[in-house]
This record gives C-alpha cells, structure tokens and sequence, in this order.
C-alpha cells in the first residue's frame, strides 16, 4: 500500500477539529456507560469522584512524554481501550473509570493543541462539541434509544471500530503538529466538565420526552434542532448579554411541562456560544503559578469532578453548572473571531434528518395475543428492574400474555444509559401502553401494554388503568401500580396488580379480582431481572 502523503494528514485547524469531535463523541457515550456501571447517584460518588478526577493525567502525561508526543499517546492509548470494552465482562467499574478518565485528558489535550493552532480554538472545540451532540443523539435514536455501541451485535462492532479507526488517525494527525507552547494558564478547560454533563442531560431524548410528553423522536428533532441553531450562533455576533439566557432555559428545561421542549432547544442553541466564551475567559489569568503540568492537571481533575456532579439526579448541580458557565463566559474579555458556519450547518442539518428516514425503514411491529375466547386472557406481571430490553421483548413474546403489566421501567435514567424502554418496546409491539411513573421518580415506573382493543385509559401518580374489550364483548379492568388503593375503593372490579414479587398481594393491599365479579384469569410471574419461564398461577376469586 502507498502511504498517504504527510500533507494529507497534516495538524490542521480543521483536522484537529474533527478530532475534537471524535473525542467528543466518545466522551458522551462514556459518560453514559460510567452511569450505567458506576451510577450517579450520592451512593456512587465515592466511585465515581475518583474515577473523573484522574483525567487530572493529562498533566503528569506532558511531564512523562513531553508536549509533541503526549496528545498522540493520549488518542493511542484512548483507542486501544476503547476497542477493550466491546468486550463486555471488561465493562466494570475500575476499567470503565480509567477509560473514562483519558477520554477526558483527551480532550484536555485536544483543546490545548486547538489553541495553540488556532486563532479562535475556543470556538472550533464548541462546535466539534455540538456536532459530537447532533451525532450522539442520530446514534441512540436510530437504536431507539439503546446505545447501539454497547448492545452487542455486527452493528456494534463496525460502530465501535469505526471510531477506534477515527481516533487512530487523530493520533497520527496529532503526531504531525507543532505541540502548543509549554505555558502556564489554561485551567478554565475544567468548564469543559460542567458542559458535557449539561450536553448528557439536554441532548437525552428521553428525558426531554418524559419532562416535555412528547415522543421521543420528536424530543430527538428538538434537540438536533437546537444543536444545529447553536452551531450556526457560533457565526453570529451575538451580543455578550446571551449568556444570561442559558440558566434560566435550563431550569425551565427541569420543569415537567410542554415548555420542556422548547427550553431544552434555547438551552442548546445558546450552549456552544457560552461554551465559547466560557473557554477564553481568563485566558492569561487562570493558572497556579506552578507551571503548565499543574495547570492541566487540575483543568482534567476539574473537567471530571464538574462533569460528575452535573451528573448527580438533582436539578441544584446541574442549574449551578449552568450558572457557572453562564458567569465564566460573561468574564470572556473579547470576542472570538467568527467561524464559517456551511459546513457545519449543513452537517448538523443532515443528522436532523436521519432518526426520521432510520424509523421509517424499521420492520414492522408483532401485536401481542388478542385471542380471548371464553373471556380468558393472560396477564404477565414482571419487575424489569435490571433486565436488558432484548430479554424483556423476549420475556413477553414467550409468555403469550394478552396483557403485560411491567414495573421498575426506566425512562432516561442514568441507570439505564439512557434508555426509554417503554418507546423501545411499543416500535416492537403493536400495542397500546398506558405509563404511569412512581411518585418522587418521573423517570422510573409502571407501564401496561396490550393489543386488546382499549376503550378507556387512565394514569395518574403511581398507577394506570385501561379498559380491554374480549373477544365476547365483554370489557374487563386491569390496574397496575402502587396507589391503587383509592381505585380499588371506587371501583372493586378491577384487576389490580402488585410489583411482581410480591409474595401475598392481599397483605400488601392489592387484592388479584375485585369482589363483584366472578372471573379467571391466569397471572404469569416474573421477578426482578429473571427471564426463565413464568409459573402460572390462575386466580378464581
């Protein structure tokens, strides 16, 4: 093979940008994997501190390998265990952290080189960043939602060594520059922590669908949009007092309503522009005064712990993240020099379009039994909690059951990695599903699905109700939650069900018929997690 001339590999500006971008990309689905694996919760921070504050090895990888090589082996090394964790009993806590962390002295070290390249490296880096978004989210949409890196199959492997090769060439991209000058300051690089963990949670279509009820590909469109607008601002000379705009639209986007949607897309469009700034802020000021290796160990060690704590299931860290970004880009003391928006516009325009045509090619849906004859149906009721989509499809399909009551269902949590499992399951079943989330959890709770035909539904806090009409005419009730007590008082005709597992249902409250009605039905159990086949217990009150 002829080896490519230098030239076409050359550390360009626009090289190192894409290289961002790769990086970028990487980082988010990291970033989810680490949730799913270590958890965010404040149960998990001891794990998880850690595990982000060693990006703080961008420095002491400088000091060891010196500033034209450490760049180069930073991609290298990034690759290399990237390409481990395809395999997944390498995806534990210990490896995942460490991945976890050169992702993100990566990109430390990427932004020094942008800078010290380029005239505007601020800007460049926010608009790989926001592309790395638009991207991130045509990738899970086209999954529906389920990392399509980390699910298994021919398609994660080609996905996942496709960005290996990507970010092989950046290494040999990075080993052809000038390396930047070894100078002190650059700490506000850490403020790439506390963005990327506001790009996690606004650019997670299943949150904007749970906050917003919307659909999650229509969430998905939103925030391509916003991504697409923010990096066309990034051209525009908006004026500085734009920066005020991103809390207040992240609080917004917080708050469970339609105003979810358009805040998440004002949050986005504004982001890159704050992001920007935010980077050139203190630009010769924000330094330790102990050199450049302790600079850029502590912008690594504060890009991970900002980036956890943004993380954290609470709306204070991540409306803090947004002010302090917000207040470090209001101390930018110029302007950059504008980019030139075609290319990256057209691009992101592009992603805009792909989770449309990727839903439209998907094979069509199998309805669950509707045979009821004798006014006899199945009814499956399974805590999923912990259980992967493909074994809860799975788990369905072989239960035969006409209705599927499942608890502990996951809408975007950063347990789940993001996954909406009930708009998982309904593009593969052609069924209605009524969601109802636990109280205190919107994101975590009961869904109800069937193919029967349903004359009337009913949700509220903890519970759903719908109606189902048997082959015979005759409708039958089914409610599923945890406050149905209520329910139960008014109308003692419904079927009502406990989170599976537990083992007497009239101690807990719920009784398996009401007493009005005489009917069978054969309930099929499933606890936490377990797919082996369900032993079937017929009720006859």
């Amino acid at each position: 093979m002829v080896p490519l001339p230098a030239v076409a590999v050359r550390s360009t500006p626009t090289a190192l940008t894409l290289v961002a971008a790769v990086v970028s990309l990487v980082t988010l689905h990291l970033l989810r994997l680490a949730g799913t694996v270590i958890g965010t919760s404040i149960a998990d921070l001891p794990a998880l501190l850690p595990a982000a504050a060693c990006a703080a090895v961008a420095g002491p990888l400088v000091w060891w390998l010196g500033p034209r090589h450490a760049l180069p082996a930073a991609l290298g090394t990034l690759a290399v265990l990237w390409t481990l964790l395809l395999a997944e009993p390498v995806r534990v806590t210990p490896v995942v952290g460490l991945v976890l962390a050169v992702a993100l002295a990566t990109l430390v070290l990427v932004v020094r080189r942008l800078s010290a390249v380029a005239e505007d490296g601020a800007g460049r880096l926010a608009r790989a960043l926001a592309l790395a978004v638009a991207a991130d989210v045509t990738l899970r949409l086209f999954g529906d939602l389920w990392d399509p890196l980390w699910h298994g199959g021919a398609l994660a492997v080609l996905l996942s060594l496709a960005l290996t090769a990507l970010l092989a060439a950046g290494a040999r991209v990075a080993a052809l520059g000038t390396p930047p000058p070894a100078v002190g300051g650059g700490i506000q690089v850490a403020l790439l922590g506390p963005a990327l963990g506001l790009y996690t949670l606004l650019g997670s279509p299943a949150f904007l669908a749970v906050w917003a009820g919307i659909p999650v590909t229509l969430a998905g469109v939103w925030i391509t949009m916003g991504t697409a607008i923010g990096v066309a601002a990034l051209s525009v000379p908006l004026p500085r007092g734009v920066v005020i705009v991103l809390p207040p639209a992240v609080a917004f986007a917080l708050l469970p309503s339609p105003l979810a949607a358009p805040a998440v897309l004002l949050a986005l469009a504004v982001l890159p522009y704050v992001v920007r700034r935010a980077l050139t802020a203190w630009e010769r000021t924000a330094a330790t005064g102990h050199g450049a290796l302790a600079d850029l160990a502590l912008a690594g060690a504060g890009c991970g712990v900002g980036c956890a704590l943004v993380l954290l299931p609470s709306p204070w860290p991540v409306v803090a993240g947004a002010i302090g970004l917000g207040w470090a880009a209001g101390e930018a003391a110029r302007p950059a020099r504008l980019l030139r928006p075609f290319g990256p516009v057209v691009a992101a325009s592009v992603l805009l379009a792909v989770p449309p045509l990727a839903g439209a090619a998907r094979p069509a849906a199998d309805p669950l039994p509707v045979d009821t004859a004798g006014g006899m149906y199945r009814v499956l009721n399974w805590d999923v909690a912990g259980a992967s989509p493909p074994e809860v499809l799975t788990g369905i399909q072989e239960s035969g059951a006409h209705v599927v009551v499942l608890h502990g269902v996951p809408r975007g949590t950063v347990a789940s990695g993001g996954l909406d499992l009930p708009a998982w399951l309904e593009k593969r079943l052609s069924a209605e599903a009524v969601w109802a989330a636990d109280e205190g959890d919107r994101q975590t709770g009961t869904l109800v699905l069937t193919s029967l035909p349903v004359s009337e539904t009913a949700a509220g806090p903890s519970y759903a109700v719908l109606t189902v009409t048997l082959t015979d005419g005759e409708p039958s009730r089914v409610g599923a939650g945890t406050e149905l007590g209520a329910l139960l008082r008014e109308e003692p005709e419904v079927l009502a069900l406990p989170p599976a597992g537990v083992s007497s249902p009239e101690d807990s409250g719920f009784h398996p018929a009401g007493e009005s009605r005489i009917f069978a039905r054969e309930l099929l159990e499933l606890g936490p997690a377990d797919t082996s086949p369900p032993a079937a217990t017929v009720y006859v009150p």
